[in-house]
């Protein structure tokens, strides 16, 4: 039993899994319904010219589409109808052999705005600084020939370096 499932408490409302028809009504009544003339659009005094607003839009995206029109929704994306022609098909549940009959589909390309705004990293949590991979988890101090040290070996003698000529000057051995 999850803890906000416990009686007597009050349940948060789930939000919807998809953006309807009346979501959208309301969306738009909301944000032209205190329109003072500052921002641009009509002022909605009542959620049933929201709602024909909303209905005349998608009637004519409809309407142009049942015309066989291209509807182009810039920052969105493009509908465009498809003829799908006759063939043979299957039906899946009995095996049987059909023919589907010629019909049209509705094609959806989303434009690139779009898909950049999908696309954008989402800023929900910080994100954690990424650790070097050249730096040692742990650092390495002059301590590790302590006696209680378990895990310090024998300690190998430094090699001296040579270092190379430059304009010149000869450098010494180990300097």
């Amino acid at each position: 039993m999850h803890f906000m499932d416990l009686p007597g408490l009050p349940r948060a409302a789930k939000p919807p899994k998809s953006f309807t028809r009346s979501e959208l009504i309301r969306c738009i009544y909301e944000r032209f319904q205190r329109n003072s003339g500052e921002e641009e659009g009509p002022r909605l005094r009542r959620r049933a010219q929201a709602e024909s607003l909303v209905l005349a839009v998608l009637d004519e995206i409809a309407g142009a589409l049942e015309r066989g029109k291209r509807v182009e929704l810039r920052g969105v994306g493009v509908l465009t109808v498809k003829e799908k022609r006759e063939r043979r098909g299957r039906n899946p549940s009995t095996g049987e052999a059909l023919i589907i009959e010629p019909h049209r589909v509705v094609r959806f390309r989303a434009s690139e705005l779009l898909l950049a705004r999908l696309n954008r990293p989402i800023s929900r949590r910080p994100e954690r600084p990424r650790s070097d991979p050249r730096q040692l988890a742990f650092p390495i101090d002059g301590n590790q020939e302590k006696a209680g040290n378990i895990q310090a070996g024998p300690t190998l003698p430094r090699l001296g370096r040579r270092r190379r000529r430059t304009e010149g000057a000869i450098y010494e051995k180990g300097k």
